[in-house]
């Protein structure tokens, strides 16, 4: 009796046929295929846990295919959080406890858990931005201190919902981007100007205050690094590349899908910073990117990839600005570092590999 294939779910919201990540999804089913996985996209909304079945979409013969499945052996969860993903918790919930379905990484909950987390690191703190939970009180006492602040959505991608703020000609001039990702600046009068903006551009959301840091070049364009940590064949942590995105010159965020693009990182630090202080750049990322990930799945529970945003100020001292449990592989195709982004497409079938194998009896 031929063996059963083994199957891997990429979970994520669908609208009918309609999905991001269609490229990388291809490729991940092509190469799984010849890994001996059956790849298939589905929603957890679409799960039927009575009959144990799941519509998804399944790439093959050039186009994506409907159809119904039997539930996944594992997950590849690439659900990402926002302000509607409380329809599709309780069934993400559902399926995590299902003791037949293997998740090959928990995604990270929201900003602040995050913080409290990696804050408990003696070598992580260092690098942590004072961070607070917004609120009249906490936002004035960073404007205070440090003279301009950052507010940012616990739950958000993309750079979408971050505003910087500070006093301007006795009220207050704001600038950031956003629900749509589209970039304002705006002013308000006084205090009372800022209640009314912040009550509307939060709008019963939970938003993050720290202080601004100038996390761009010298004449004035945002940047960040973007560095890709993944599980290997051997469920061990490995870089699989790091970029700088660029952001608009009149923007506060570099985020690629704020407009921006991005270049490879050595060169850049050799036109903005002098050797030795270059060197010690990339000592601090080296020193941060190999700690994170295992202090975190310590504290948080298994974890697949995470792509880690640096931010580098004037001075040359290294902040981490997020921490994703979903990232986006789109800086390496722009680079045209083909390596990597080779790397980031075929590192989570191989650590499904390698997590069958690891089931009791192994296949």
């Amino acid at each position: 009796m031929p063996a059963k294939q083994l199957s891997l779910g990429i979970m994520t919201r669908c609208q009918g046929s309609r999905f991001a990540d269609k490229g990388f999804y291809r490729k991940l089913t092509e190469y799984g295929r010849k890994r001996g996985f059956r790849v298939f996209v589905f929603s957890p909304r679409t799960v039927d846990f009575a009959a144990r079945t799941v519509r998804g979409f399944e790439y093959r013969n050039g186009i994506w295919a409907s159809g119904t499945f039997p539930l996944p052996d594992l997950v590849y969860d690439r659900c990402f959080v926002g302000p509607s993903y409380r329809h599709y918790k309780p069934f993400v919930e559902k399926l995590q406890k299902d003791p037949k379905i293997t998740f090959l990484g928990h995604g990270l909950s929201g900003k602040w858990q995050v913080h409290q987390m990696l804050i408990q690191s003696p070598k992580l703190a260092p690098f942590l931005p004072p961070t607070e939970l917004l609120s009249k009180s906490s936002l004035q006492q960073v404007l205070k201190t440090f003279g301009a602040a950052v507010i940012k959505p616990m739950a958000g991608t993309h750079g979408i919902g971050v505003a910087r703020i500070r006093p301007a000609g006795g009220g207050y001039e704001i600038l950031g981007r956003n629900r749509e990702n589209k970039p304002f600046r705006r002013r308000v009068k006084g205090q009372a100007g800022l209640n009314l903006f912040l009550r509307s551009f939060t709008s019963g959301r939970k938003f993050l205050v720290q202080p601004y840091l100038h996390l761009h070049t010298a004449d004035g364009v945002p940047y960040d690094v973007r560095v890709l940590v993944q599980k290997n064949g051997m469920g061990q942590w490995e870089t699989t590349g790091m970029a700088v995105r660029l952001g608009n010159r009149h923007s506060i965020t570099s985020n690629l899908h704020g407009g921006g693009r991005a270049v490879p990182l050595s060169p850049f630090l050799s036109r903005h910073f002098p050797p030795s202080l270059q060197n010690r750049i990339e000592q601090q990322i080296h020193t941060l990117v190999s700690e994170l990930p295992l202090f975190l799945e310590e504290s948080h529970g298994r974890l697949v990839e995470l792509g880690i945003d640096v931010g580098i100020d004037l001075d040359g001292k290294v902040w981490l600005i997020e921490v994703n449990s979903r990232p986006g592989r789109t800086v390496f195709r722009m680079i045209d570092d083909h390596q990597a982004r080779l790397r980031s497409i075929t590192q989570p079938i191989r650590y499904a590999d390698y997590l069958m194998k690891a089931r009791v009896g192994g296949y």
